[in-house]
Order: C-alpha cells, then structure tokens, then sequence
C-alpha cells in the first residue's frame, strides 16, 4: 500500500522558540550536520550513551520549585512500561563546573535565570561544539517564571531529546539493519523500513507481516499491517480494535484459547477493563501520524510487553497503514531495546 496524501487531524500547539546562538570559537567555524555521528568539518564527533543527558544548571539555583519543576522533566519515567526506567540516564552538571568534556556531549540542556531577558523562553541550537549535538535553553527573568516555564513546557522540551536521540538511533538503523524484513516490507507495502538486522524469523500473511529475534529475553519484533479507512480522525479506540483483530488472527499462543492482545486494566471494582494505551497525534518526519505507546499480553497466558506503534493514512488508496515494534524483555531493561524498536518505525519512507 503505497501511501501519498494525507488529511490527517492533529491538534494545534502554540510554543515560541527563542532561537539562540552558542558560541563557535572553539569550534573554529560552522560545518554540516552529520546525523550518524562522525565528525563533520572542523567539529569533533558528540559523545554519549542512548537517551543520556546533561543538564547544566547553577548549583543555587537548583531548589526549591525550580528544583521541583526540572526534577519532573528530566527524572521522568518511560512511557508505558511494565515497570519504571528513566526517561534519560542523567548527568547534573554544576554551570560553574561546565568544563570542556561536557560541551560535547550529544544531548545538552542549560537551565538559567537571566534579569535581563524580556520574557521566559526555551531556545534549541545544533551541532554547536559537536556533530550530531542537541542543546535546549531554558532561561527566565525570574526563578518563579523559570519553574513556570519548565512545567508548562515539559512534554515539548522531553520531546526534543527524546526525537534527537531516536534519529541518531534510526541514522544507524538505516547503515545496518534487516536485509530480510526490508524485503517483505517493501513487497507488501511499496514502501521501505529498516529495523534491527537481528530480525530475521518471520510469518507473512494476507496483509500482514511478522518478523522477531525468537529470543527468550531481549526479544524485538516488527509488525505490519492495515485496515480500511473511514474518513474520520484516527483514535485510540478504533486503534485497539483493529489491532487486537489483527493480533489474534495472526499471533497465537501455544494453545488455541491463547492469542496476543492489547493489556487491559479495570481501574475500579466491577468497572469495565480499559486498555494500557497512551496516544497522540504527532508530526513525524514531515508526516502527520497516529502514535500509540501501550502493553500487551498474551489472553490467557502469562507473557507480556511493550510496544509502540505509528498509523499513517493513505487518503488515495484509503487505507491506514500500522507499523509496530513490540518487545518481550521479562529478566532485562527494556527502555533501550524499546527505543531502538521505535526509532525503527521511523525510518519509513
């Protein structure tokens, strides 16, 4: 199902961006940016392991609200897995501390008060010392507007690091990754992906594609399919529907009273069970898509996991085309593995 224009509905963000320029005299002049890594022109290559950040603020300043505000932005949990992991391996940097080991780290969020600015603003930069390098500012007038600033821009400024690592992950997947997969996405769909080349046990059926590791733990899988659609916004509910149909027909368990499904909770004694998804609308590489986080179960059996997945509209062929990386992960992290799942889905073209 190749894919061409979309009407796809997503809600509408307001968030101004104070641009701001680092300094470049250590850098000696600007270069090209190089997603993969290596170093571009006269920039040293970024350092930095998956999803680590450095967050560099003045020591007196780390209390009290603004201490409260930025806690809850960077010691954040994972979305939706079984268990927390943090949302950043985190390095807390004194500004009066930041000396050069730190300025080339991939990830890089400065956080300060300045009397003189005019009003509270998050600012971003790239590839200022490094390549590839990300660097947020979040400065405000005043301590109060600064933890102000943090709590009503939190989802925003996660996002930005959080995006920058997933493309340095899908920079890599495109180098190396499953050359079987790749095949019978693009026969199925026209389309090409690139997931982990350890991918390589597969099932295919009508409008469908399964592909895994078949491991025990750290186990990635790849699935593909799609439905009609009907005109009307993409939701959660219609998502779960579909998905649970799709599982069920193609993912069964060892006995036949066992399939794969979307986890489901009751929140209160006797209500109805409700399942363990987080969704949203997003633009992804230009694209606008629905993207859903959530858990998944084996119905009547006792394995379980995360996944991710992307629904993109193809409003010619009429047709929504669902992508997804799920895990299974019972006796390791899961956060990387997950990640490296999700940056896979993104590399759809």
């Amino acid at each position: 199902m190749k894919s061409s224009s979309h009407s796809f509905r997503s809600p509408s963000v307001a968030l101004v961006l104070s641009f701001f320029m680092l300094s470049l005299a250590s850098c000696g002049g600007s270069s090209a940016s190089s997603p993969d890594g290596s170093g571009v022109g006269h920039k040293p290559s970024s350092r930095g392991q998956a999803f680590e950040l450095v967050v560099i603020i003045p020591e007196q300043l780390y209390e009290g609200e603004v201490r409260d505000s930025l806690d809850a932005l960077v010691r954040a949990s994972t979305p939706v897995l079984p268990q927390h992991e943090p949302l950043f391996r985190l390095n807390m940097v004194w500004a009066d501390a930041n000396l050069t080991s730190w300025r080339t780290f991939r990830e890089r969020f400065v956080v300060r008060v300045n009397t003189k600015a005019p009003k509270a603003t998050v600012g971003v930069a790239r590839d200022a010392v490094a390549v590839p390098q990300f660097e947020v500012l979040a400065e405000a007038p005043s301590r109060h507007e600064l933890a102000v600033l943090l709590g009503r821009e939190r989802e925003r400024i996660q996002d930005f690091f959080v995006d920058h690592e997933l493309d340095f992950m899908a920079a890599a997947l495109r180098r190396k990754h499953s050359a079987a997969t790749a095949k019978a996405f693009r026969e199925l769909t026209g389309h090409s992906i690139c997931v982990p080349a350890a991918l390589k046990a597969s099932k295919q059926a009508v409008d469908f594609l399964w592909t895994g590791t078949n491991l025990n733990d750290r186990d990635q899988n790849f699935v593909c399919y799609s439905y009609a659609w009907d005109g009307l916004p993409l939701t959660a509910e219609q998502f779960v529907a579909k998905r649970d149909s799709a599982l069920k027909a193609n993912i069964p368990g060892s006995r036949p009273d066992q399939w794969m499904q979307t986890a489901r909770i009751r929140r209160q004694e006797g209500g109805e069970k409700v399942p363990l998804t987080v969704s949203r609308a997003r633009i992804i590489n230009n694209v606008p898509v629905h993207e859903v986080h959530g858990l998944w179960e084996l119905h009547d059996g006792a394995l379980g996991g995360a996944f991710v997945a992307l629904e993109r509209i193809d409003s010619v062929a009429r047709r929504v085309l669902v992508t997804e990386g799920f895990i299974y992960s019972p006796h390791s992290p899961k956060r990387n593995i997950m990640r490296e799942m999700e940056a896979a889905l993104r590399t759809f073209e």
